[in-house]
């Protein structure tokens, strides 16, 4: 049963951003996720990449430049800006460069998710020097086949070795930086958790985080998609219509993280401002359908378990997915 209007957005603002109120979340996205690069090393069977009509090169950097100044303006309202959507970051040799950047304006953290695989020790140290504050290690087994099987054209060996490199130098270099350890459990991987956790745990810090993130559907979109949980929170409004912001590539703005074919045209940062976006028409009028149970409106999210967690688990809240987390399947 959907929530009342009022209660969805007691909802959204508990979510996103518990010390403000509902209006304060239509003014700036608190999470930015700026695809710098729409390219991957890898072949994952979770991921769309084979059905990508978007083929684009890089961002430019007057265009990313351009994007980077906005957000640097309102750093006090941005939470995250995460430089990666559906490809391998690693393959912009720009990437420390544009860390940098967003650090010295003030925003106060920045974000990758990896397939570890390109993560060299000088990526690594780049990385780490430009500022980076917290880095996603995506490595979905400990068993050698059934990790070449998931992340398709990866080398077990190389990722553990780059994996474990990595975290030494983040203890050297950067200690601040938080790593997370995050395996995408499918059906492949299902009963390896509680020996993935143990093992990884030896390595980690405090600040650090083992986890896993269930496979989802990419909005009913995923072929041959086989779910491990079930779906639950179908009726509540997707906190990524009031908290995320996706910047593809050449600029183009899509209805969300699971929209990788821009099936919902949301605008452009090439024309517009992110705030103009952000506030425009077309954004209110999903949050309206969100709110008022008509979320089946829009195909992407009438079936979209993006946002789903585990509830098995202690290390999984029992508000399911945490908006500070940005769920991806690679």
């Amino acid at each position: 049963m959907a929530l009342s209007n009022e209660k969805a957005k007691e909802y959204l603002t508990r979510r996103i951003s518990p010390k403000e109120k509902y209006e304060d979340l239509l003014k700036f996205p608190r999470y930015i996720e700026i695809e710098t690069v729409n390219a991957c090393n890898a072949r994952c069977p979770m991921c769309t990449i084979n059905d990508w009509d978007r083929r684009y090169s890089a961002m430019t950097d007057e265009l990313f430049q351009k994007v980077a100044k906005e957000i640097c303006e309102h750093t006090d309202e941005v939470k995250r800006v995460v430089l990666y959507r559906d490809g391998e970051p690693l393959l912009d040799k720009k990437l420390p460069e544009k860390v940098a950047i967003l650090k010295k304006g003030g925003v106060k953290t920045t974000s990758i998710s990896t397939n570890v695989a390109l993560l060299s020790e000088k990526k690594a140290a780049d990385l780490l020097e430009s500022g980076i504050d917290h880095v996603i290690l995506s490595i979905d087994s400990l068993v050698k086949d059934v990790y070449e099987s998931i992340r398709v054209r990866c080398k077990f060996e190389e990722v553990m070795e780059n994996a474990h490199r990595f975290i030494q130098l983040r203890n050297k270099i950067r200690p601040r930086t938080q790593v997370f350890i995050r395996m995408i459990r499918q059906k492949s991987n299902l009963n390896e958790w509680p020996e993935y956790q143990k093992y990884w745990s030896k390595f980690v810090g405090p600040q650090d985080r083992v986890y896993y993130h269930n496979i989802f559907n990419w909005g009913g979109q995923l072929k041959g998609f086989e779910p491990v949980s079930q779906s639950y929170e179908l009726e509540l409004p997707c906190v990524a219509l009031w908290s995320l912001f996706v910047i593809f590539c050449n600029g183009d703005v899509p209805l969300c993280n699971v929209d990788y074919n821009k099936k919902y045209p949301t605008g452009s940062v090439v024309t517009h401002s992110i705030q103009e976006i952000w506030q425009s028409q077309i954004m209110n009028q999903r949050r309206e359908w969100h709110l008022t149970g008509k979320k089946n409106s829009i195909s992407l999210c009438e079936n979209c378990n993006v946002w789903d967690e585990a509830h098995d688990s202690e290390h999984v809240s029992n508000d399911y997915a945490s908006a500070h987390e940005i769920p991806v399947n690679v």
